[in-house]
């Protein structure tokens, strides 16, 4: 072992009971399962109406802890940086002679927002630069800008626009990343979407057009050439229309249906399939914030993707969309969650994978400034046209410590594991990681 990776496992060590008996995050993003879906931005959906009787241990307001930003007359920019040191047990997820390393990554962020009682724009700028210590061709440095605006018509009416842009890394161990790729495969998202909300007597209409654009890399193998990525560059085109209709102040019945278009840029002759598709997804459920105990959202339906190539097996079947938080007391909630929606990929024989994901949280407010979580997820994989399944387990914990308004310190852990089987099955495999963290905010 090298010098410098020594003195990182010290530095780790040292710092990893001090920080996991009283610190960091509530890590629910970071914790969940990828799926490969790209969402460029949510709907925004406020439980019932935005009834705002209970709010996430989360993301609740902490006056004497949250930054104050740099206001700039009406405009509030929020800049800040976070650095990570941590440990990857399967850097390349490879089912044995696992490759360990240390890894470096450097966080900084800038936000903006405007302060007006109506109206509102806002824009975001975030950069993640991951450093190996033993294997320099996984650096990599991933760039994400978004911008959004929002024109208020009405007292429950308003327009939104917004678009975003990244340069992402697609993970080792996604389905359709180069099992012999030299350097981790690249990608570009463009997206815009465009939404209008009317909420009236007890109904509130919601209605959202998206446009997302990937376009991945060529990348290196390591027995020499390069895996041409071009085939799985496409668009897709998601128009939403959404109607709740409240029963009384605390529930709402709900109805989606959502239509998209999947076009590729490459097809025969050129392409070994016509992987363009048509999509739709019809879904109805409820909507409750039930006095200070349990809010969320459950919506179920049925899906289907039809593929233009009669030789590529069209998905169908149930469609599930939900969310619950049960508020147990002040300081503690658990939260529940699955989905289950169709998925691109170009694993052969495959027109595409159903992806069924659930997930279970608590998060504990063990002191105001101390926010401890613990999570598990379970994720299936379906492949459409092939006997393929995947099977991926996660489990992972972490606490953040808020030292003041501007530093945040935090630590957490994370193991994942894969199980494949069919034809065309990936490699399975399993990885610890641990991470501990520090911020600055402003």
């Amino acid at each position: 072992m090298s010098k410098a990776r020594m003195l990182a496992c010290v530095a780790v060590a040292a710092l990893a009971p001090f920080l996991m008996s009283a610190m960091a995050p509530a890590y629910a993003q970071d914790g969940a399962i990828p799926t490969g879906t790209v969402q460029v931005a949510p709907l925004p959906q406020p439980f019932g109406f935005g009834r705002g009787r209970n709010e996430s241990i989360a993301t609740r307001a902490r006056p004497d802890f949250d930054p104050k930003g740099i206001r700039f007359g009406a405009l509030l920019v929020r800049p800040g940086v976070a650095a990570e040191l941590g440990t990857d047990s399967n850097v390349f997820y490879q089912a044995s002679n696992e490759i360990d390393d240390i890894i470096v990554t450097l966080k900084p962020r800038l936000e903006a927002a405007t302060t007006w009682s109506r109206h509102s724009l806002s824009a975001a700028v975030g950069l993640d630069d991951y450093k190996y210590q033993d294997n320099p061709s996984e650096d990599h440095t991933d760039l994400n800008v978004s911008g959004e605006g929002r024109l208020d018509v009405l007292r429950g009416t308003y327009l939104v626009l917004g678009g975003a842009q990244s340069r992402q890394t697609e993970r080792r161990g996604d389905p359709d990343s180069p099992l012999t790729a030299a350097k981790p495969l690249r990608f570009e998202t463009r997206g815009a979407y465009a939404i209008g909300v009317h909420e009236f007597n007890r109904a509130r209409v919601s209605l959202r057009l998206d446009r997302v654009n990937l376009n991945y890399k060529d990348t290196p193998l390591t027995g020499g050439g390069v895996a041409d990525q071009d085939q799985r560059d496409h668009t897709t085109t998601t128009a939403t229309a959404r109607v709740e209709y409240a029963l009384s102040p605390d529930t709402a019945l709900v109805a989606q249906v959502a239509g998209n278009r999947r076009d590729y840029t490459l097809t025969p002759p050129n392409a070994t399939f016509d992987r363009d598709s048509e999509g739709s997804t019809y879904l109805v459920g409820i909507n409750s914030d039930l006095s200070n105990l349990v809010r969320g959202e459950l919506t179920v339906g049925y899906l289907q993707q039809n593929y233009d190539d009669p030789a590529l097996k069209d998905a169908k079947g149930l469609a599930l969309e939900g969310s619950v938080e049960y508020f147990a007391t002040p300081l503690t909630s658990f939260t529940l969650g699955a989905s289950r929606r169709v998925e691109e990929t170009l694993t052969t024989g495959a027109s595409s994978y159903v992806s069924t994901e659930g997930h279970a949280r608590i998060d504990h407010e063990l002191r105001r400034n101390i926010l401890l979580t613990a999570g598990v997820g379970l994720l299936n994989r379906d492949f459409q046209g092939t006997a393929r399944t995947d099977d991926v387990t996660q489990a992972d914990i972490g606490a953040r410590f808020l030292l003041n308004r501007r530093m945040e310190l935090g630590a957490r852990w994370r193991y994942e594991r894969q199980q494949s089987s069919g034809p065309v099955a990936d490699p399975e495999f399993d990885a610890n990681r641990f991470v501990v963290s520090a911020a600055v905010r402003v």
